[in-house]
């Protein structure tokens, strides 16, 4: 397989430093020029270290032939990419064949007659979830290979607890639009992480009703409660996020949109999950969770994959190397995904549990290659790359094999 590097040289902070795209772990798209246009803003910009597309370091010969790094730790999204639900894989072909509530267990079949034994969830507004086995038994041989696993949900606290025991044991779970990091057990709340944004949410195990917490993220809460008639407002077992629902009423969106235009407040940031709005601290959420917990276990973002599926995983996606995508749910996801041809989507996308299970083999497919010393095609999604660059003044394009 060829490698190709191009590089380029920009102004930082009076420092001149060497930005490389490598095309075989990141295909860009469009020429040579313009990608040293977007990587001279990029740069002045000063995009943090784990920043996706970009390799921002000083270069030398070593740096040029070191190998592409390992997978050392998955961060997935749970609804959507674990869990799936029949609201969404039955438009696919997918169906539920047998179910026993009892049992907790349930048969789905594709449409050519495959079937997969599963994990039924307790019920919820979405309907029965539903994790297959083979999916926990994927996951099981990634960390038996000592990947770390962490699941990273926007789901309330509540749920994550009453799920946990039905799904694949996890390194760490991160709840709440990543307000909540659990490592070692959901008994184990870290709380130097939560003291980092204490003063816009408040303490998460404090239990005091919503209408008496003080803090900016809940009286936010109560201006939405107050301001835009018909928005639904939730936050029944949320101490570091809440969620909103326009419930498709295109006024009422209107509405929400302009006050929060108008009166969002500084600290508090929000993205769109399962059709819903979640509003939480700007110093937690999915991306600065998985920042943070790589920083606690030693892992590069390089080293890092996400799988996901919705438009709140983005900035956890952005802090990875890799990605993989069992679907894809929003149309920013769509539209990111044709954007990055290096992305893995999954060729059984939408069809619930025999996407993830794709995803997963083809993952640890590349962990054995790459623990065992074999190559592996960084590359993904079937794109064609960058052509071959001809020789031109200005900052030089370098080619050499693996």
């Amino acid at each position: 397989m060829r490698e190709r590097v191009y590089v380029s040289q920009a102004c930082n902070g009076g420092r001149r430093v060497v930005v490389a795209i490598v095309t075989r772990a990141f295909r860009v798209r469009g020429s040579r020029r313009g990608c040293e246009r977007r990587l001279s803003t990029l740069v002045a910009a000063t995009p943090p270290p784990s920043a996706p597309l970009l390799l921002l370091a000083t270069m030398s010969a070593a740096d040029l032939q070191r190998p592409a790094s390992r997978v050392r730790a998955i961060f997935s999204d749970l609804d959507g990419t674990i869990v799936h639900f029949p609201a969404w894989f039955e438009e696919h072909g997918i169906k539920i064949v047998s179910r026993d509530a009892q049992a907790k267990r349930a048969v789905v079949e594709s449409p050519t007659g495959e079937q997969r034994v599963c994990r039924l969830l307790p019920s919820s507004t979405m309907g029965d979830g539903l994790v297959s086995e083979r999916t926990v038994e994927l996951i099981a041989e990634l960390r038996a290979r000592g990947v770390i696993f962490v699941i990273v949900t926007a789901a309330r606290k509540s749920t994550l607890f009453e799920r946990e025991p039905l799904l694949p044991p996890s390194d760490a779970y991160v709840c709440e639009t990543g307000s909540r990091i659990y490592r070692g057990g959901l008994d184990a709340l870290d709380e130097a992480w939560a003291k980092g944004f204490e003063e816009v949410s408040g303490p998460l195990e404090r239990e005091l009703d919503v209408s008496e917490r003080p803090e900016p993220l809940w009286q936010l809460f109560r201006r939405f409660q107050a301001e835009v008639p018909g928005l639904k407002c939730d936050a029944r077992s949320y101490y570091g996020c809440f969620r909103v629902d326009t419930q498709g009423n295109t006024a009422v969106e209107a509405a929400l949109r302009a006050c929060i235009e108008a009166h969002l407040p500084h600290g508090i940031t929000w993205a769109m999950n399962l059709g819903k709005y979640d509003f939480f601290p700007s110093a937690s959420g999915k991306g600065n969770a998985v920042a943070y917990l790589q920083a606690v276990y030693g892992v590069r973002a390089d080293e890092s994959c996400c799988l996901f599926d919705d438009d709140n995983d983005l900035p956890m996606a952005e802090r990875c190397a890799v990605h993989y995508l069992p679907g894809l749910t929003s149309q920013s996801v769509s539209r990111a995904a044709a954007e990055h041809p290096e992305w893995h989507v999954a060729s059984k996308a939408g069809q619930g549990v025999f996407a993830i299970e794709e995803c997963l083999e083809q993952l640890l497919e590349r962990v054995v290659r790459e623990q065992e010393g074999g190559t592996v095609d960084v590359g993904g999604g079937g794109g064609s790359g960058v052509a071959a660059p001809t020789a031109s003044k200005g900052p030089a394009a370098l080619t050499f094999s693996s």
